[in-house]
């Protein structure tokens, strides 16, 4: 909705104008917008001619020019379908699907009530809300001096809607580490505005994905990987790992290798320090062994085919009784886990639960190991304490990796 699309409609005029025509019926899907966009982007940081027709057509779009309009929600659509799709594949879903065009009709009296009440003032012909000296930075602009309301104006508008439908106590904003001077300046505007007379505003700031050679992550050929292509990937991958191994066939193992590429994307993702860059490596990040989400799936899935074995064996989880130095470690550990999520919602770093989760798998792995259980001599009294062991870190490795977001196959 904001200079972006301006951008890519003055590209659309040069390269496709047949989809600015009234009714007109000329083809758009992703994969026109994945070319043109960056074509656009590039073009405006030399092309200044340009550059001014983007933000002219900028303007012209949240006046409501009919054909922009248009072509706009034809855009929107196509974009929202594909987030979708890939989001779905994540096992991503959204109570609300708001854009920023949702607040157009609000900006205008926005900004009007903060230049009344003298929050905001007019500056060499833009609207801006000036920051605290102590804080040494930049005006946050609110309208710019050719009539385009920027991202300011809709980030204040939406805070404005979201205290008066949802009145939060805390809104978290989940959004890369390069904006941390633009939050810095929409929370102080807000506090400055009055907005925020009991609700907390939280930059929740992450890190870049780094490939193998160091560098923001690209595909093979040089450009911006998109969601879709690593899914389809990292699945096609996992498969193959799975014909190597043999053990699943037919529908299962489409099913299983999503499974798989998709926590081994999330793991790898949430196992760092949300603040940090980290490397993607396709290869380590699909291992069973180490600190994957397929480790964790598999010390799962193995855990699950024990305690299913065990009850068709008439033997269940009973008492716990005295165990070894293993089991004391493995118990030890499973206490941790109340404290160990309370220090990650306090922090907001989902690589505390990741890590918990893999010692955790560890510790259940090595005792599982040095204990037999089905097929020992071992008292069932014995058997069944080790059981009700295992059950426990079944159970707290399985909320663990819901709360992660990764699924559990059926077989691995």
């Amino acid at each position: 909705w904001g200079l972006q699309i301006g951008q890519l409609i003055a590209q659309i005029e040069d390269e496709a104008p047949d989809l600015l025509e009234p009714e007109g019926k000329a083809s758009l899907d992703m994969s026109d917008l994945q070319t043109w966009y960056p074509r656009a982007s590039a073009r405006s940081k030399d092309d200044q001619d340009f550059l001014d027709r983007a933000r002219v057509a900028t303007a012209d779009l949240q006046a409501g020019q009919a054909a922009y309009m248009s072509l706009w929600q034809r855009i929107r659509d196509v974009s929202s379908q594909s987030l979708l799709r890939d989001y779905g594949r994540l096992g991503v879903s959204f109570d609300q699907w708001y854009g920023e065009s949702r607040y157009q009709d609000d900006l205008e009296e926005i900004t009007k009530d903060l230049l009344d009440e003298g929050t905001a003032e007019v500056n060499d012909g833009a609207v801006i809300i000036r920051m605290p000296d102590e804080l040494d930075l930049p005006p946050l602009i609110l309208q710019n001096s050719k009539g385009s309301f920027g991202y300011g104006s809709t980030d204040l508008a939406t805070i404005a809607d979201r205290l008066r439908h949802d009145d939060p106590d805390i809104i978290l904003y989940v959004v890369d580490a390069r904006q941390k001077t633009h939050f810095q300046q929409v929370f102080k505007a807000a506090e400055r505005a009055g907005f925020l007379t009991k609700t907390h505003l939280e930059h929740i700031a992450f890190g870049t994905v780094n490939g193998t050679d160091g560098k923001p992550f690209k595909t093979r050929a040089g450009g911006v990987m998109r969601l879709q292509d690593l899914l389809d990937n990292m699945s096609a991958a996992a498969k193959v790992r799975l014909d190597e191994v043999g053990q699943i066939t037919g529908p299962l193992s489409e099913t299983v290798a999503e499974e798989i590429a998709t926590a081994a994307i999330k793991f790898g993702e949430l196992i760092h320090d949300r603040e940090s860059n980290y490397v993607f490596d396709v290869e380590q990040f699909l291992r069973f062994e180490g600190k994957t989400g397929p480790y964790l799936q598999y010390s799962i899935v193995r855990l699950r085919s024990l305690l299913s074995r065990a009850a068709d064996a008439g033997l269940n989880p009973g008492d716990l009784v005295e165990f070894d130095q293993r089991g004391r470690q493995l118990a030890l550990r499973l206490g941790e886990f109340p404290a160990t999520f309370e220090r990650a919602v306090e922090k907001r770093k989902p690589n505390i639960i990741a890590h918990f989760a893999f010692d955790l798998a560890n510790a259940a792995n090595s005792f599982y190991q040095s204990n037999q259980i089905l097929g020992s001599t071992t008292e069932d009294s014995v058997k069944r304490s080790h059981l009700r062991l295992l059950e426990a870190a079944n159970h707290s490795l399985s909320v663990c990796c819901g709360l992660l977001g990764l699924a559990i196959p059926k077989e691995m």
